[in-house]
Formats: C-alpha cells, structure tokens, sequence
C-alpha cells in the first residue's frame, strides 16, 4: 500500500469516525483567522511599517555610502596612495558595521514578530479550546494539515468573528 492510499484510509477512517463513534469533527484555517482578523491586521501592518521603516533607513544609508565612495574616487588622482587606501578601508569598515546593525535590527524584528505570534497563537487557542467546548467538537483540524474536508465542518469564520469580538486590547510590544 502506498503512502497515499495509506493516507487517504486514515482520513476516511477519521471522517467516518464521526458517525461509528458519535465524534463531531471539524476544521479551521488558522493562517486566514490570523491575517483577516482585527487584530492579526494590526500586528501585520505593525510589522510591515517597522520592515518599511528599516528599508527605507537601509537605502539611505547606501546611497550615503555610494556617494562617499564617488566623492573618494573623485579624489584618488589628489590624495595619497596610502591616504586613499586608508579612506577606503574607513568606508569598509563603516559599511561592515552598518550590515551588522542592519542584521541585528532584522533579526530584532523577527523575534520580537515571532513573539508577538505566538501570544496571539495561545489566545486563539485558548478560544478553540472554549469553541470546542462549547460547539461539542471533539476534534478540530488545521486546515493546513488535511486534503479534503466538507464545508460544513469548516469553523474559520466562526472563530475570526470571536476573535474579533474577544480579541480587542491585544499588546504588540
């Protein structure tokens, strides 16, 4: 038997589980209730003005550094070799410096989005789990994770709208 088959007979069993045991099943797209939620939206365009922000001072920076280094070769024919030569290892230096800020500052970034996710993440769970409860789900799918399922077992919208309604004073940092 092949891996497909193997899989397919799982997620058969699975689906007809809800009618041999009596299981209710259901499924979300947690990436959409994330980004069309309100409060994903923020978090993403937080984000997406401090990436802005960071590559808006990157450009500027190099066209700083390009017109240093223009300014310098106007100059090579006047200054001393060994002027020059140093000049230039000043502005390596400088631009050295500066990617390795520029990397900290990305990777800043990126903690602090993972962070600021994986809070958001643990609400969200905490409301599947009420959502469960509540709705009498026994099992409730990523969306990501299966091939096929009926529409009707689909909760994404459900949980968008409560999150929005219960998702309102979230902290980004």
């Amino acid at each position: 038997m092949t891996r497909f088959h193997t899989l397919i007979l799982i997620l058969y069993l699975l689906f007809s589980a809800e009618n041999v045991y009596g299981q209710n099943i259901a499924y979300a797209n947690i990436d959409s209730v994330i980004k069309n939620s309100n409060v994903g939206k923020k978090i993403i365009s937080y984000f997406s003005n401090k990436n802005n922000e960071l590559i808006k001072d990157f450009k500027n920076k190099e066209k700083i550094f390009k017109e240093k280094e223009q300014s310098l070769k106007s100059k090579k024919n006047i200054l001393d070799n060994n002027e020059y030569i140093k000049k230039v290892d000043e502005i390596k230096k400088e631009i050295n410096s500066f990617n390795i800020e520029h990397k900290k500052k990305i990777n800043q970034i990126k903690t602090e989005n993972d962070e600021v996710l994986k809070a958001l993440m643990n609400e969200i769970n905490k409301i599947l789990k009420e959502f469960a409860e509540t709705n009498n789900i026994d099992i409730i799918f990523s969306s990501n994770q299966m091939l096929i399922g009926k529409s009707k077992l689909d909760v994404s919208n459900d949980l968008l709208n409560i999150v929005n309604k219960q998702i309102t004073n979230f902290k980004i940092k």
